[in-house]
């Protein structure tokens, strides 16, 4: 995975905005803000395009760094504005022929949301990949299932909300000026807002291009558990890890480097009980993974039916590349079947 340059030097502001030596008034800020979004939206396409875009689906080749391991497969990510979203991935394990197929399924519809995942092939009987939505509210059992459809529907929101901003610079929630960012390659106004979360969504605009760069947020790490077939064992590459984490702790690096990993036959630990599962599950629920910085880079724009669309976004995690989608398919304003949100 080729390694992401960030953008740098970014100037934070408070009540008053300085560039270049010069403080602007809250007032004139807001103004350079509607500035900067009017230009892009004209370098999207258009005002009228861009509003007039109320659906839209991508699909493409998809690769993720997961716990010293790639995963690669495909993306397809469906949207229907303002409030509906489908991702699909269907993964395979880099690097092992005839491994396990994942397919995981987010659906956002409205008030509601699912999850499903689907295990395919390999590894005598799959490879179980859990993850972990967090510490239930309020701590003690695990949620109900109200709290857990709460909690499914504010991650998808907050991932509608940050796709939303990086192909149309619209965060449904107003922007505010953060100062201009500087890297070898240019200058990029910086915009920001606040999701349902309470945390900070960056967007970089190039000054010159007048497209986005990069949307950047803060999130929890994801963690990870795989509990597969011999060799797979609690502490090897199946322990707890995610995108961007060497194995995470107690995880493993590639070929099951540390303790408790190995190659699959080598007569590594047997595959996690249903109550190991449990016990893992319990303990990554009460101790919730640290804040990361993630990082969404924009290029390789094209038009799809008079909208500028980023063909390449590039995911970073504190700096160190996590994700890749190429997307070869957009369709703008498709034909979306209504049952598209239904858990089947």
């Amino acid at each position: 995975m080729r390694s992401v340059i960030s953008m740098a030097a970014i100037v934070m502001v408070a009540s008053l905005v300085q560039f270049d030596g010069i403080s602007y008034s809250p007032l004139a800020a807001q103004d350079r803000v509607a500035g900067i979004v009017s230009a892009a939206r004209k370098a999207l396409g258009g005002e009228d395009k861009v509003a007039g875009l109320k659906g839209l689906t991508a699909e493409g080749p998809f690769r993720r760094a997961m716990g010293g391991r790639d995963m690669e497969g495909t993306l397809t990510v469906t949207i229907a504005r303002p409030d509906k979203m489908k991702r699909v991935e269907e993964m395979q394990m880099g690097g092992m022929v005839g491994g396990p197929m994942i397919e995981r399924t987010s659906v956002l519809a409205g008030t509601t949301a699912w999850d499903d995942t689907q295990n395919r092939g390999g590894m005598g009987g799959g490879m179980r990949i859990m993850l972990n939505e967090g510490p239930p509210p309020g701590g003690g059992a695990g949620p109900t299932p109200e709290q857990l459809n709460e909690i499914r529907v504010r991650r998808m929101r907050v991932q509608l909300q940050r796709l939303s901003a990086a192909l149309l610079a619209d965060a449904g929630t107003p922007w505010v000026d953060a100062g201009i960012a500087e890297s070898p390659d240019g200058k990029a106004d910086i915009l920001e807002t606040k999701e349902e979360t309470g945390r900070t969504l960056r967007l970089f605009i190039d000054q010159e291009s007048h497209l986005p760069l990069m949307v950047q947020y803060q999130d929890p790490k994801p963690m990870v558990m795989i509990n597969g077939g011999p060799g797979r064992g609690p502490g090897g590459p199946g322990g707890p890890g995610g995108p961007g984490m060497r194995g995470g702790p107690g995880g493993a690096g590639p070929g099951g480097d540390r303790p408790g990993g190995g190659a699959p036959g080598a007569g590594g630990p047997p595959p996690m009980t249903p109550d190991e599962v449990q016990k893992r599950v319990a303990e990554m629920q009460r101790n919730p993974p640290p804040l990361g910085t993630f990082a969404m880079h924009l290029s390789d724009y094209k038009k799809v039916d008079g909208i500028n669309l980023p063909h390449r976004i590039e995911t970073s995690l504190d700096g160190e590349p996590n994700e890749e989608w190429t997307v070869e398919k957009y369709k703008v304003n498709p034909q979306i079947k209504a049952d598209t949100w239904e858990k089947k």
